[in-house]
């Protein structure tokens, strides 16, 4: 193959593969955030009590973590187009079966199987991008596609809410997600790859001539079983763990900022449902922001070191929280520029910590760096649930903003760690 037409097969299929992974984790997305669109609609109609809802948002985050786990050592053994279209064609069924149903036992044993299921999207997704993007250029690309996550988040709600206001009717808000999942199956089929080398093309470090990701190859040993991969390259690296610690405190302050806004605003600040919803849009709006220049600031102006842009995004997210806590009784456009603040100094940090792993890890180990990541950031998730309720309880509110400030403080120490741990290695 000749080089004019070896560049043009490799960008060609790299965006082939930018695009699929993109619209198969927004229609991830749109499946997984259904239920919570239709949840109240769900407990009228079937008597599903807020006890339930919440134990299965609980049992939800755990399997989906646990999943990750999994499913990220098999990922970086299974080529992605295996992977990912199977996956969804599982998701689309349990969807069908969800608006099926007329049994909250039922209902909620399809929830939790769903996570289990969704758990294995990322990593797949996250090895693709890993051998088809270089170092020195995937916090772009990357970034890119880490929007997949607000497009699918947005869209989730606007979706079920338009088909039952169609349709009058829960059930449609699962049927219609599962028939999108169902096409993008085919799609993932189609046009998801394995990694170049399959296709008789060089290493993406090679084509682009990336010293940096010429580096981690070079570390990378080959022949490596699954299993001494892991424990070399991953379980026993601080860095990873570092970074895991990190994202874990990013996703309680993610989980606590989405799922008790309409609450808190609601019953104690007694906003309206629609104005207190409407700053999870703000929320959204900024992760976009925060998630797209991250990723670029990262690449052109710190070299590709994903740990010092980090430290950078931990204080706009500080900022964030400051400027709600100081305007929360003065102004709902100053609360919601908060709002939209604290969105892209927490979606920067998630992007960029699973960049960080998958670069610290094995050349081969992506699937498995980012799983273990899920598996024990979801925990993170799980915190944001029955724990920040019980704080509330015993401290009030009060108590729960104390916790978030010092969990932000223990994020900008974290990453501090992990800057200095990493000024010790072999520069890259």
């Amino acid at each position: 193959m000749n080089n004019s037409k070896l560049d043009a097969t490799y960008k060609r299929l790299r965006w082939q593969i930018i695009i699929t992974t993109f619209l198969t984790y927004t229609v991830m997305y749109i499946s997984r955030k259904a239920f919570a669109a239709a949840a109240p609609l769900l407990m009228k109609d079937l008597g599903m009590t807020m006890v339930q809802f919440g134990l299965a948002s609980s049992i939800y985050y755990i399997l989906y973590g646990l999943s990750k786990f999994s499913s990220g050592l098999l990922a970086d053994r299974i080529n992605p187009r295996l992977f990912l279209a199977p996956v969804l064609v599982v998701i689309a069924i349990i969807n069908v079966g969800i608006g099926m149903t007329n049994s909250v036992t039922m209902l909620l044993v399809l929830y939790c199987s769903t996570a289990i299921v969704q758990g294995c999207g990322f990593p797949p997704i996250a090895k693709a991008i890993s051998q088809w993007y270089s170092k020195s250029e995937r916090g772009g690309w990357y970034s890119l596609w880490n929007t997949s996550h607000n497009v699918g988040g947005a869209l989730a709600p606007l979706i079920a809410s338009a088909v039952i206001a169609y349709t009058g009717n829960w059930r449609y808000a699962f049927y219609v997600p599962a028939a999108i999942t169902a096409v993008q199956a085919v799609i993932a089929a189609i046009l998801m790859r394995g990694k170049p080398e399959n296709y008789g093309l060089p290493n993406v470090g090679e084509w682009r001539n990336d010293t940096k990701q010429l580096e981690i190859n070079k570390r990378s040993e080959a022949g490596l079983t699954m299993w001494v991969m892991f424990q070399r390259y991953i379980l026993t690296n601080p860095i990873i763990w570092l970074a895991i610690g990190g994202d874990l405190c990013i996703y309680v302050i993610r989980t606590v900022s989405s799922d008790w806004v309409s609450v808190y605003f609601v019953d104690v600040l007694h906003w309206d449902l629609i104005r207190s919803n409407s700053l999870v849009a703000w929320f959204e709006a900024g992760g976009i922001l925060g998630g797209l220049t991250s990723g670029i600031i990262s690449d052109k102006f710190f070299g590709a070191d994903r740990w010092k842009t980090i430290l950078i995004y931990c204080f706009v997210l500080i900022a964030g929280m400051v400027c709600v806590a100081f305007t929360i009784h003065m102004s709902y456009l100053l609360v919601a520029l908060g709002f939209f603040i604290i969105g892209a100094g927490i979606y920067a940090p998630q992007m960029l910590f699973a960049l960080g792993i998958i670069e610290a890890s094995h050349a081969d180990g992506a699937g498995a760096a980012t799983g273990l990541k899920g598996g024990v950031t979801y925990i993170g998730a799980a915190l944001a649930g029955a724990p920040i309720a019980m704080i509330e309880t015993a401290y009030s509110w009060n108590g729960v903003f104390i916790l978030l400030a010092g969990i932000a403080v223990t994020l900008v120490v974290l990453t501090c760690v992990i800057i200095r741990v990493d000024s010790k290695r072999l520069p890259m």
